[in-house]
């Protein structure tokens, strides 16, 4: 009698689980690519304009 129950609990988590692990893989992938990148290069000691430009992703 408890193991009907207790697959049936195990496959309504499984289905959960696997709905939340769906939803935030497809909010990962939506992410701008902007937020991945950054700029590798060191820094001048005073800022010029195409720093400026590649730290804004202008």
């Amino acid at each position: 009698m408890a193991t009907p129950l207790m697959a049936g609990i195990a496959v309504a988590a499984a289905a959960y689980a696997g709905k939340y692990g769906i939803q935030a893989w497809q909010a990962f992938k939506a992410r701008p690519r902007a937020l991945r990148k950054f700029y590798e290069g060191g820094f001048q000691p005073t800022m010029t304009r195409r720093e400026a430009t590649l730290i804004l992703g202008v």
